[in-house]
């Protein structure tokens, strides 16, 4: 009698990236080696260069984690090296300052199929203490969608970078990363090109922590830990629409010219027009005004936004544009409202959060 055979479970390689987080980059280790499935698991972590004490707090898991202590060379040279040094099937690159739930990895094992290029999951919102903020992201998580939306706007709702775990297979197709290109932010590459090279599924519960480390009452216009100024994010959003152009028109896949910009990107664009200084006015072209108009017409085209959710940005973007400095700033700084959405069940994720704090 014959029996159908079973597939067998793939294993995750868990790449953490670190540079200079010794006060953080325990919890992601213990996070990763405190999985359910430990037996599917390998723990990388590549330290890139740090000067503080990272080195000592890394070597005492020598035992039980494969260490790349490598020279500083910026987050896609640590990207391209644990990713050289992984062998699972499926590779998700945590960052140091964040952490995943014990049983992040067998539900991403579990959602796998032959074909997915990418399983993403919520991520609950920290402090820099790691104390829950009720909030998650991203906002909005979009799988069947996600390759028409790359094709119009070359973005989707995705989480942070640890918030996905990556197919080896579609990862060979994108990696090694532009080190030089990417010193930062290099989580943008294969998070915006996952769609063109198969299906993206989608785990609607919180599998792991997202730290806000910068302080969450300074006067920044947006909410998250890139380098800081509105240029570096100008610079960050046009680099990743160049990389999805380049990447369908490697691949002959068809795609809007140019790109249009998802919402929270095209928001973020107002600000650099306004907000941004003399540098990122410079960057933006042919004109600050074209980008704003560009961000104006985006918001229009994007098709998940109902029409007074449409006017509302509308009216929030010329605000911003064209209000008395004072005024337009206040407005601006509503846009940190957006970063999240509500945990549908705040009790529980800071019950969680706090039992994982003090297992921790």
């Amino acid at each position: 009698m014959h029996h159908p055979t079973t597939r067998p479970a793939p294993r995750l390689s868990i790449v953490i990236d670190n540079y200079n987080y010794e006060q953080f980059v325990a919890r992601a280790i213990d996070s990763a080696l405190e999985q359910t499935v430990s037996d599917l698991i390998e723990v990388i972590v590549v330290d890139d260069g740090s000067t503080d004490r990272s080195m000592a707090v890394i070597n005492a898991y020598a035992d039980r984690v494969r260490i790349i202590d490598k020279p500083n060379g910026g987050q896609a040279s640590a990207y391209n090296a644990g990713f050289a040094a992984a062998r699972g099937q499926l590779v998700l690159f945590l960052d140091a300052d964040d952490w995943i739930y014990p049983d992040a990895a067998a539900e991403i094992i579990a959602a796998w199929t032959p074909g997915t290029s990418k399983v993403q999951f919520l991520l609950d919102m920290v402090d820099g203490a790691g104390d829950p903020l009720h909030r998650q992201v991203p906002r909005e998580l979009h799988d069947t969608e996600a390759a028409r939306l790359m094709r119009l706007c070359g973005a989707y709702g995705s989480p942070p970078g640890s918030g996905n775990a990556y197919d080896r297979d579609y990862l060979r197709q994108v990696m090694p990363l532009d080190a030089s290109a990417w010193r930062t932010g290099a989580d943008s590459v294969p998070i915006l090109l996952a769609p063109a090279y198969g299906q993206i599924r989608s785990l609607r519960r919180a599998l792991g922590a997202y730290r806000i480390h910068r302080p969450l009452d300074d006067e920044a216009l947006v909410f998250n830990n890139y380098s800081g100024s509105l240029l570096s994010e100008f610079l960050r959003i046009t680099a990743g629409k160049r990389a999805v152009a380049e990447g369908l028109d490697r691949l002959g896949a068809p795609r809007t010219e140019p790109l249009g910009l998802a919402p929270w990107e095209a928001r973020t664009m107002v600000l650099c027009a306004r907000f941004g200084g003399p540098q990122a006015r410079a960057a933006m072209q042919p004109s600050p005004g074209a980008v704003v108009r560009h961000a104006l017409h985006s918001v229009c085209r994007w098709p998940f936004i109902p029409l007074w959710r449409q006017l509302q940005m509308v009216v929030w973007m010329l605000g911003v544009t064209a209000l008395p400095l004072p005024l337009a700033h206040r407005l601006a700084r509503l846009h940190r409202r957006s970063a999240g959405q509500p945990d549908p069940s705040a009790h529980a994720a800071a019950a969680r959060l706090a039992a994982m704090k003090l297992h921790g």
